[in-house]
């Protein structure tokens, strides 16, 4: 463009436009322009990026569809037409693009690199190695070179284990020549060569042989951190046990905190050894030497790295040799003395104390309850009693607690955490109060109580006081993860909405914590809210397919060879993930159950794209589940089933439920175009009959079993319609070609009838749904799936009708089934009644005049909690049980509508 100041005048206006967002007037001179030279190809990609910008894709893939059959050469209407692209996520077209253009102008060096960054994008290794090594070839740079070498490791790794490897023996020889020639001269190179060498079997020698020779020392390979690492590694994998003790022993002289290489050393202590020379060995005097030296080094602000790493020491040869408990429970009590006040203590420890038998851990805990009693005036006293009663909760001293006792706990806990807030009154508002993990103490135990008693009265209390809590420390956000599991409980999604929002999740925490928010959450029937949720989560799956292959783009750029599988791995990870596909199944879901009509079920299902609805067996093993179910914080014995478990309201949804939940849209897809009866429908109605006959989880949730009563119910019923929908089809088929195998149209009706009928006994439920007072998730997620439920078949009934309508030549011969299929839809209409009979009689309950004096009263009248009973308190609980009957009231008021709209 600066060769051409004719051309860069004209265009000045447009980019001045769009830089200042000014889009539409970017179009519009744009158009003007392409009025006085309509093959201007730049205008028409810079058209193009004004309709992406402004929101219209399609008018601006349209636009680079026409650029795309000019072949356009120049760099900058590439780079124009490379920038929306991009953004629709259509990467092939550029490489077809930048390969023509690169061709063309083989001279053009930075047409050639856009040509093999395109390629990466799409992970073409192949492709990409011809490229780079076609870009060595014409400008002889040694980085294009280094380029076709990972390219080609790239693909070795991709190779089948067991397999020959020729890529691995392929990239070594480029590698070595390289190195021969003198040009492996940085630190990332050499890491390549490492990572050629040690995806190969037993070469770890010629990899330590690399890393300690001339290009190791030319690198300074030992100040990088990790390579640091790898020579321990490699040292200890290689049998060098004396020279990997020096190394270790080294870096922990340097740095006695540095835990990995803690365990590289008793690495080289303990596997040189057999147990039963452990006892009196060299290396156990030299090891019990080298940490007690460690510990006597750490004088003031010590660090905690050599008193773990004794711990470590002794609990390994206990667990070798024996007779050395005694030792090794000293060691955690003093432990405990010297850093009991930090928040680190018990995730230090906990590992220790399970391997103890169940009286030393019990033993432990007397300890520290003899010398530290219940001091808690002090900052320091305050994190040591926190840090003793999670140990107390862990070794089980609070399992066998009657309600009695429970509850007196949970006061004892509430007034400890009231009695810290004085000394955390100048606090920032961005931190944790001293104290907030009694309040959290007191909510596990509110938790075990529900569990104990099947009442939702203690977990209304937990509530009350985590959300009082949370007044004193606004970002605490294990508080909020324990109020969002209890809201669901309590079937308040509203609720749990509100707190989910003050988390600030960013990033790809939005597939490892998104499922506390999304999981089954059509269950309250708040399908514009839930929908929200999914959608925000949704956004780091496009955000990984727009901005990871530019990170792997800077990666090569840069050369960091060391980070590119690291990129890969992590682009893998979030296109593979497991929770993106269910958020996928509950989106769908969703989206259908927003269309208020039959008519507009039946198009929404005809436009469903199946690219991801893939529900094999192989598709389903390659999903990567990244979800996080250890963020809760947890203090529960081992024997106990964590908190995180415990508060989920039904199983956590997988494979299974990925399945139950692919198979149903694609079932009524087909319904819905009344396509043939294939093998494809056959396999689909196999699947959902083994669904269907999967055991139902527990309500207490400890089955591992995916599916909840009413989903298996689900399966169940829509099993025989399937089938209704199978048998007729055929039946048409054999009568319109006057089949000598065609069934006399009674047999064909009568099948029908037994289907159909099948599937309406499985839909009536057993009696009116009762309230408590409470309206928890199970009464939601039996009043949604029977709304979902009746939904679907909505759908069958009108295919079924729309096959005879459309495809029997002698609609008279079925008129008996239209009759039954009729008479099908009224049992559907009689359902969807039944629930809204029970959702107008839970509305009357959980009005907020009769949650005052129902709800409200039950929680405070006589309760045996002292939050509960303080007047201090009063207006929140009001405030809070009113939110919550709210919450109730707005999920009610949908389905009932939800209801009303599906009455055909």
């Amino acid at each position: 463009m600066a060769s051409n100041p004719d051309l860069e005048k004209k265009l000045r206006p447009i980019y001045d436009a769009m830089e200042v967002g000014n889009y539409k007037e970017g179009v519009q001179l744009c158009n003007k322009a392409l009025k006085r030279q309509p093959d201007l190809h730049i205008v028409k990609a810079l058209k193009a990026l004004a309709f992406e910008r402004s929101g219209k894709m399609n008018e601006a893939l349209a636009l680079c569809e026409e650029i795309q059959w000019a072949k356009p050469t120049d760099e900058a209407t590439l780079r124009t037409l490379s920038m929306v692209l991009r953004s629709a996520g259509k990467y092939e077209p550029m490489i077809k693009l930048y390969e023509n253009a690169s061709k063309v102008n083989p001279k053009n060096e930075n047409l050639a690199t856009q040509w093999f960054m395109s390629l990466a994008r799409t992970l073409d290794f192949k492709g990409q190695q011809q490229v780079a090594l076609q870009l060595h070839k014409n400008f002889k740079r040694d980085n294009y070179m280094f380029w076709a070498i990972m390219s080609i490791t790239l693909q070795g790794q991709n190779v089948p284990a067991g397999q020959p490897n020729v890529f691995y023996s392929l990239a070594e020889r480029m590698m070595a020549k390289q190195n021969t020639e003198g040009k492996v001269q940085t630190i990332e190179e050499l890491q390549l060569y490492l990572i050629i060498l040690l995806g190969q079997k037993d070469r770890h020698a010629d990899a330590l042989a690399l890393l300690e020779g001339e290009i190791g020392v030319k690198t300074k390979a030992t100040e990088n951190v990790e390579l640091r690492h790898l020579r321990n590694e490699l040292l200890i994998k290689t049998g060098r046990w004396k020279d990997a003790r020096d190394a270790t022993a080294l870096i922990l002289k340097e740095n006695s905190d540095d835990w990995r290489t803690i365990l590289q050393y008793f690495e080289t202590i303990f596997l040189p050894v057999q147990d039963a020379d452990l006892r009196d060995s060299e290396n156990l005097k030299e090891a019990r030497a080298f940490t007690a030296e460690q510990v006597k080094n750490e004088t003031k602000n010590p660090k905690r790295g050599p008193f773990l790493a004794q711990i470590e020491l002794e609990h390994r040869v206990q667990e070798k040799i024996g007779d050395n408990k005694t030792t090794v429970l000293e060691l955690l009590v003093a432990y405990f003395g010297k850093f009991g006040s930090k928040t680190c203590c018990f995730e230090d420890l906990s590992n220790y104390i399970s391997k103890l038998d169940k009286e030393d851990a019990k033993e432990f805990c007397k300890r520290l309850r003899d010398t530290y009693g219940d001091k808690s005036d002090t900052v320091k006293e305050i994190s040591m009693q926190i840090n003793l009663a999670r140990f107390e909760r862990f070794i089980g001293n609070f399992s066998h607690l009657n309600s009695t006792e429970t509850n007196a706990l949970v006061n004892r806990f509430w007034k400890l955490y009231e009695e810290a807030l004085p000394l955390g009154k100048d606090l920032e508002e961005t931190e944790r109060q001293y104290g907030d993990d009694y309040a959290i103490m007191a909510a596990h135990l509110l938790i075990d109580l529900h569990k104990e008693t099947k009442s939702y009265f203690p977990l209304l209390n937990a509530t009350f006081m985590l959300e009082h809590a949370l007044n004193a420390s606004k970002h605490n956000y294990q508080m909020k993860l324990v109020l969002i599991r209890i809201y669901e409980l309590l079937g308040a999604y509203n609720c749990a909405i509100g707190i989910y929002s003050t988390m600030a999740i960013k990033n790809v925490q939005h597939d490892t914590m998104s499922h506390f928010i999304t999981d089954r959450a059509t269950t309250f029937g708040l399908f514009n809210e839930a929908l929200t949720q999914l959608y925000g989560a949704h956004e780091i799956y496009h955000s990984n397919e727009a901005e990871t292959p530019e990170m792997i783009l800077q990666a090569y750029k840069y050369s960091t060879f060391s980070k590119m599988q690291e990129f890969i791995e992590f682009q893998s990870r979030l296109e593979n993930s497991l929770q993106k596909m269910i958020a996928d199944r509950e989106m769908i879901r969703l989206e259908f159950l927003k269309e208020d009509s039959v008519s507009r079920a039946i198009t929404w299902l005809q436009e469903l794209e199946l690219g991801n609805l893939k529900y094999d067996d192989q598709f389903n093993k390659a999903r990567i589940d990244n979800r996080d179910t250890s963020v809760m914080l947890n203090w529960n014995p081992q024997s106990s089933a964590s908190v995180e478990f415990l508060t989920r309201a039904a199983p956590q949804p997988d494979r299974v439920w990925m399945t139950l939940f692919t198979v149903i849209p694609r079932i009524l897809k087909h319904m819905a175009h009344l396509t043939p009866i294939d093998a494809e429908y056959e396999k689909l109605l196999s699947t959902l009959t083994t669904l269907s006959t999967s055991a139902p989880s527990s309500p207490e949730g400890a089955s591992t079993n995916e599916l909840t009563t009413e989903e298996i119910r689900l399966a169940k019923i829509l099993v025989p319609v399937t089938k209704a929908f199978q048998t007729l089809y055929t039946a048409i088929v054999a009568q319109n070609s006057n089949s000598p195998s065609k069934e006399e149209p009674s047999k064909t009706a009568a099948a029908i009838k037994d289907l159909l009928t099948s599937a309406a006994t499985l839909l009536k439920r057993d009696g009116a749904i009762k309230s408590t007072g409470v309206i928890p998730w199970q009464t939601f997620h039996s009043l949604t799936t029977t709304v979902e439920t009746v939904a679907y078949l909505n759908v069958t009934n009108q295919c079924l009708s729309n096959l005879i309508a459309t495809k029997a030549n002698k609609k008279a011969t079925f008129k008996a089934v239209n009759v039954i299929i009729q008479d099908f839809m009224a049992q559907c209409r009689q359902a969807l009644q039944t629930v809204q009979t029970d959702v107008t009689a839970l509305r009357n309950v959980v009005k907020p005049d009769r949650i005052k004096s129902g709800l409200l009263y039950e929680i405070c009248d006589g309760s045996a909690f002292d939050f509960v009973r303080s007047p201090n308190h009063q207006k929140l609980i009001e405030d809070k049980t009113l939110k919550i009957g709210a919450s109730w009231m707005n999920s009610l008021a949908n389905l009932q509508q939800e209801a009303i709209s599906r009455v055909i």
